[in-house]
């Protein structure tokens, strides 16, 4: 479906071919992504999205990067809604990402398949370093009041992180089919046994 041209004003085509990118890869998969097809359904000549993206992989790369923003304050925001107990900012974070994933799945699946532009590419890692290490201090956090073993943190951040991607990817390719819990539930019931299983790790080596 074509976009009426008034819609929009010159000023935010930029923000309209986001968008509409963002639904076909939705609904298609990144692989269906096509300028033509994104300048044809917004309704302007062909050449037109080249004024705001050198080509396909620069747009790639603008979703990838506007996703990680929306991400990173959804994360934020979900971690100053906690108290100063660590396990409970994990679980938060945790619930976060995998919120964010179905809310915003085109974005998530253009976040992780950004395409080799190297400018690009640079704000891309400093983006997705941000989230990271929002991960990795509540990883430390953990460890510091005892809810987390002691040590090197990196495996508990690995285990976490695979965790929260591995639940999203799983949610936004339909790949749960033979679960008996709807999507909402999954992300509470895995981050709290996610959390219950660190704090029983800590004990264990306490004791």
């Amino acid at each position: 479906m074509r976009l009426d041209r008034s819609t929009y004003h010159h000023g935010d085509l930029r923000q309209t071919l986001l968008d509409i990118s963002v639904g076909i890869i939705e609904k298609k998969g990144i692989e269906a992504l096509n300028l033509r097809v994104v300048a044809s359904l917004a309704g302007v000549s062909s050449g037109a999205p080249y004024h705001h993206f050198a080509g396909r992989t620069q747009l790639i790369s603008a979703i990838a990067d506007e996703g990680f923003g929306i991400l990173e304050k959804s994360m934020r925001s979900a971690s100053a809604r906690t108290g100063d107990a660590a396990h409970a900012k994990l679980e938060a974070l945790g619930q976060a990402y995998v919120r964010f994933a179905m809310r915003y799945r085109g974005h998530f699946r253009a976040m992780f398949r950004a395409e080799g532009d190297s400018q690009a590419d640079t704000a891309l890692t400093s983006a997705g370093n941000r989230v990271f290490q929002m991960l990795c201090d509540v990883i430390e956090a953990s460890q510091t009041q005892g809810t987390i073993p002691q040590g090197d943190p990196q495996p508990f951040v690995l285990l976490t992180w695979t965790a929260m991607h591995g639940l999203s990817t799983l949610l936004v390719d339909g790949g749960l089919k033979k679960i008996n819990y709807s999507p909402k539930d999954l992300a509470p019931l895995m981050t709290n046994l996610l959390k219950r299983s660190l704090a029983a790790l800590a004990e264990q080596r306490h004791s």
